[in-house]
């Protein structure tokens, strides 16, 4: 039995989420004042005298899987009165197809949303077909949908945002009827003065994708961006090859995924110099330019080398050669010989060098290069099977243990954990080794699942103190990477649940009862930290912090309200997993 789909949508032509997306944010969101009302947000004073509304009914609003986790999460009144009953209602008919008692209040910590708190769960709903959950008294929550293709849209979105954040080209994209895209920008890149070359001089180092809100490039963050976007395709290619992501390179024989990478590893080429080494990034010299990419004329320089930078450029190049060779071999070869190259240079610079960035006030992306190197050693070895980078990898992961939080840029360890785990060439492996990894990642993923559950927002990574930090919504998407992999190694049920409901969080489940991803959802960001300027679609802002109730829809506001590459290729990886693969 389905609700909703066909009469609602009015023709069999039109894809059910763009009711969801388009039509209802189309109706509840006209106004401040339909805001208001339709969600019933409270206001609550800040120290500093601004107000934040908390939403009275948060839930994902872009919707559920018919066999998934389903959860909603009410404010309850300052003394801990709480409202008895939320009911399900069928878009179409009116009438109530769930309805169910909530969880005894809980008081949340002052570090986190600091209230009282419900929750109810109505994963017994199944049926397909578009709903509104409503509270009496507080209102009703966005339209949402249950349906077994609910994640396909917003994966390919996600996706393909990182085409519009291409360097050297020009792009172009439509969304809901508003067209978005800029002219070819930034061809000169880049100019030698800061690594030995004469003043003025450059060579080629165009291309590749924007980094962030600016326009900079980083090898650094290029690297867990482009790590967590290949394991996607390594754990879900069946569900993602076919997504059409409406590329430029579309229909050349090599799917759409890989196509995107490959624009990111022809300017990776250019960052690499003749003796292996890899300068740390590209950039101007400030973020003082503040408008549409192609009006930059700002010089932008190559920085000098680094070791993080180039054990990614090892790893990512390692990479590369596995995931290209099927399409292009030749391709493919030329990743591995620049791996080679590179790890060859780390081979002869075996400590850390720092690159000197005095000369530049952009993002730093400093990082020990401890994990970066371990990270290259996995990479080659799986790329090889070559007794080398096995041997190396083993000597420097003898007290390594999976992050609390997923891969980051600063700490890729997990990158490279989990591919000796997931290893081609099992009977290489040290027995204990495997044993004692194995550990710490069930170890990692079991807190994980009991924040899950025990968090009133769904959120994996809690909400306890220290738990909020700049980018937080990319590591609660990033987690999905250790729940996953974890249910590879032993599958559960608790593991992709606990997947589903960072997602849940991360599309209207919180605080705020908003979507954290522009385009998609109800009630996006709209004035997101983007120097192109407005919202364009599929972008993954940074989130709260210091506190779950700290995030601001303000364009000046870098800090909760900044996009990235690296937490978009976290979200890629986490919407990946559900993409309904074609029949």
């Amino acid at each position: 039995m389905r609700c909703g789909i066909r009469k609602i949508f009015g023709s069999h032509q039109e894809d059910p989420s763009d009711f969801v997306i388009n039509h209802f944010s189309r109706i509840v969101y006209d106004s401040v004042e339909d805001d208001k009302r339709m969600l019933n947000q409270e206001t609550i004073p800040l120290i500093n005298g601004e107000v934040m509304r908390g939403a009275a009914i948060r839930l994902n609003s872009c919707g559920f899987l018919p066999d998934g986790v389903k959860r909603v999460t009410v404010l309850a009144g300052t003394d801990g009165i709480a409202p008895v009953e939320a009911r399900v209602v069928c878009a179409e008919t009116g009438g109530a197809v769930w309805s169910g008692a909530f969880s005894p209040p809980v008081r949340t910590g002052v570090e986190d949303t600091d209230e009282w708190l419900v929750t109810a769960d109505f994963s017994g709903l199944a049926n397909e077909g578009a709903y509104f959950l409503e509270v009496e008294g507080l209102g009703r929550s966005a339209v949402f949908l249950i349906r077994r293709a609910v994640w396909n849209e917003p994966y390919r979105l996600v996706a393909r945002a990182m085409y519009l954040w291409r360097c050297g080209c020009a792009v172009r994209g439509e969304w809901r009827g508003k067209s978005y895209g800029h002219g070819p920008c930034h061809c000169d890149d880049g100019y030698l003065d800061h690594v030995g070359g004469a003043a003025g001089t450059r060579r080629d180092a165009s291309g590749g994708w924007h980094d962030a809100g600016d326009y900079n490039k980083y090898v650094v963050n290029a690297g867990v961006s482009v790590g967590l976007m290949f394991r996607a395709w390594e754990h879900f290619r069946a569900r993602i090859e076919a997504v059409p992501l409406e590329l430029p390179e579309s229909g050349n024989g090599t799917p759409d995924l890989l196509n995107e990478l490959r624009y990111e590893f022809d300017w990776l080429f250019k960052m690499q110099f003749e003796d292996g080494r890899v300068a740390h990034k590209l950039t101007a010299k400030t973020f003082d330019y503040r408008d549409v990419p192609e009006g930059d004329t700002d010089r932008r320089f190559f920085c000098p080398w680094g070791t993080a930078a180039t054990a990614c450029f090892v790893a990512m190049m390692a990479l590369g050669s596995r995931h290209f060779k099927e399409f292009d071999a030749a391709y493919a070869a030329r990743c591995l010989a620049a791996a080679r190259l590179s790890w060859a240079c780390l081979r002869r610079h075996p400590d850390h060098v720092e690159p000197d960035q005095s000369a530049f006030a952009t993002g730093g992306y400093a990082a020990n290069d401890a994990s970066h190197r371990l990270w290259a050693a996995a990479e080659l070895w799986e790329s090889t099977g070559e007794e080398e980078f096995l041997r190396d990898f083993e000597r420097r992961v003898v007290t390594v243990e999976f992050n609390p939080g997923g891969p980051v840029w600063y700490d890729v360890e997990d990158l490279a954990l989990g591919v000796y785990l997931e290893a081609s060439r099992l009977e290489n492996r040290d027995a204990g080794l495997v044993a004692r990894l194995t550990a710490s990642l069930f170890s990692r993923v079991n807190v994980i699942v009991a924040e899950a559950e025990r968090n009133p927002h769904g959120r994996p990574l809690g909400g306890r103190k220290g738990s909020w930090e700049w980018g937080g919504n990319g590591r609660v998407a990033g987690q999905t990477y250790q729940l996953h992999l974890a249910d590879r190694l032993r599958p559960d049920s608790a593991h992709r649940r606990a997947a589903q409901q960072a997602l849940a969080y991360l599309f209207g489940r919180n605080f705020h009862g908003r979507s954290y991803v522009t385009g998609l959802g109800a009630n996006p960001p709209e004035n997101p930290h983007d120097r192109r300027g407005g919202a364009w679609p599929g972008y993954l802002v940074g989130g709260p912090w210091p506190t779950g109730r700290d995030w601001f829809d303000v364009e000046a506001d870098y800090r909760t309200n900044e996009i990235a590459i690296n937490w978009n290729a976290a979200l890629i990886y986490a919407l990946a997993a559900f993409v309904e693969p074609p029949k």
